[in-house]
């Protein structure tokens, strides 16, 4: 099975279907303390595993979560994009930052843009929620920079999580 994936790029970002180059990266957030909001820490079969899931929704769903490489370092410093496993009745923009030392450069907030402009006019998605822990700080602060807005009205498939939508409007 072969696919091409769009490739989307921003001033210091590639954004592209994760692949061997972003394991390391990936699977080490995973078992970090910092991947709480993932399920994590996790064991390394685990990790793996939530990664191979990653890949694997591209060829599943033809969508899926970039992995973010920086281009000044070659380095992947997240992931952004649409997760969309079986028990999620709708694609959720999801994102994750791999290592501190990447956090407060702006990075997620561009990675994200570029991917909600992707879904929004190439992909003409009417909207997108993200699913955001309560106790998320950093996430819910990035939704709110972006313009998504709290939907009571759509409950989470996650528990203790807010439901927020993100519209071509304010996201695009």
């Amino acid at each position: 099975m072969t696919a091409a994936f769009p490739i989307l790029e921003t001033d210091r970002l590639i954004l592209r279907a994760p692949g061997p180059a972003d394991e390391a990266a990936i699977v080490e957030f995973l078992r970090s303390d910092r991947a709480e909001f993932y399920g994590g820490p996790m064991d390394l079969g685990t990790a793996w595993g939530k990664l191979a899931a990653y890949a694997g929704q591209w060829m599943l769903r033809g969508y899926g979560m970039f992995a973010a490489v920086e281009k000044s370092t070659g380095q992947t410093i997240g992931m952004a994009g649409p997760y969309h496993p079986a028990h999620f009745p709708q694609p959720e923009m999801s994102w994750l930052v791999t290592a501190a030392e990447h956090e407060g450069k702006g990075l997620a907030h561009e990675a994200c843009r570029a991917v909600l402009q992707h879904l929004f006019c190439d992909l003409n998605w009417p909207h997108v929620v993200s699913y955001i822990d309560r106790s998320n700080a950093r996430s819910r602060m990035l939704a709110d920079r972006l313009g998504a807005r709290i939907a009571p009205e759509l409950s989470a498939p996650i528990e203790n999580c807010d439901t927020y939508r993100h519209l071509p409007s304010e996201g695009a």
